[in-house]
C-alpha cells in the first residue's frame, strides 16, 4: 500500500487533525531528497512536528541538539553526564542518579552510526516506503487504531509508558515490529508543542495494510469515530412547560 493511500483512509476513518508521517531510516544521505528541509539547533521531536503541522518533508540527523533523541536514534554516542543519569536527574524526572541512570536504560537507542538520519514526511506525500508510521491524534481517534490493530488477533495492545523520549517510543515500533501506544512525552510537548489533548501511536509499516483494512472492516461493523452518541436517539426530557405547549400545539389544527 502506497503511504498516500493508507493517509486517505487514515482521513476517512480516524479524521486526524494533522498529518501522519512516515519515518524512514537513511544509511546513504545521497537518497535524502533535494527538497527535504534540514535544521539545526532545535530538538528532534521539533523536526519531526514541523512536518506533520506544515506538512513539509524533513531530514533529521546528529545536528538536533536533544541528547536523548541523537543518542536514541543512533546519531551520536552517549557522554558521561547521559550515562550517570544526570540528565533525568536535571530535566526534573529523577530523585537521584541511581534512579536516572534507570531512565537512561528504558530507552530504545540504535547503534551509533547504524543511520546517517532520518527522513520524516507527510504520508500523502509518497516520499519513501516508510520504516514506521506516527499519527498524532485524540485519544477517541487513537481508539480507532487498537480496534484496527486487535479486530483479528483479539486479546490486549500491551505497551508501556515512560514519560519522555516518546521519539524513542516510536523507534520501538521500528525495532520491535509490533504498535505502540505512546502517552506523548513531556519534552515534546515542551519543545514540539504536542498539544494536551493529543497522544499518539506508532507501528511498523509492515502492519499498514491489516490497518487499514480492519478499520474498514470495524467501521461496517459501527465502531466509529466521530463516535455516534447514543443519547442522541434517545427521547429527551423536556421542561414541564415546553411538554405543555407541545400537547396544546399536537392538539390544534395547526400541525
Amino acid at each position: 500500500m502506497k503511504p498516500s493511500e493508507f493517509a486517505k483512509i487514515l482521513q476517512r476513518y480516524v479524521r486526524p487533525q494533522t498529518f501522519p508521517l512516515g519515518f524512514k531510516m537513511v544509511r546513504d544521505t545521497s537518497d535524502v531528497p533535494e527538497r527535504a528541509k534540514r535544521f539545526s539547533n532545535i530538538t528532534l521531536c521539533q523536526a519531526y512536528n514541523l512536518a506533520r503541522v506544515y506538512r513539509w518533508t524533513v531530514f533529521i540527523d546528529g545536528n538536533t541538539v536533544c541528547p536523548i533523541g541523537v543518542i536514541a536514534y543512533g546519531f551520536a554516542e552517549p557522554d558521561e553526564l547521559y550515562e550517570s543519569g544526570e540528565l533525568a536527574v536535571a530535566g526534573g524526572y529523577a530523585e537521584d542518579i541511581e534512579v536516572g541512570k534507570k531512565f537512561e536504560e528504558s530507552i530504545m537507542r540504535l547503534n551509533y552510526g547504524e543511520f546517517e538520519g532520518v527522513l520524516v514526511f507527510p504520508l500523502e506525500r509518497d516520499e519513501a516506503e516508510p520504516d514506521f508510521a506516527v499519527i498524532h491524534g485524540m485519544p477517541a481517534q487513537i481508539l480507532r487504531l487498537v480496534h484496527a490493530v486487535l479486530h483479528d488477533t483479539g486479546g490486549a495492545l500491551e505497551t508501556r509508558i515512560l514519560g519522555r523520549a516518546s521519539c524513542s517510543e516510536y523507534l520501538e515500533a521500528f525495532v520491535e515490529k509490533r504498535p505502540r501506544f505512546v502517552l506523548t512525552c513531556y519534552g515534546e510537548r515542551v519543545f514540539g508543542l504536542t498539544q494536551d489533548y493529543e497522544v499518539s501511536f506508532a507501528f511498523p509499516w509492515e502492519m499498514a495494510d491489516k490497518i487499514a483494512q480492519n478499520l474498514e472492516k470495524t467501521h461496517r461493523k459501527g465502531i466509529r469515530y466521530p463516535v455516534p452518541f447514543s443519547g442522541l436517539r434517545s427521547e429527551p426530557v423536556l421542561p414541564e412547560k415546553y411538554a405543555e405547549s407541545l400537547e396544546n400545539i399536537r392538539k390544534s389544527d395547526h400541525v
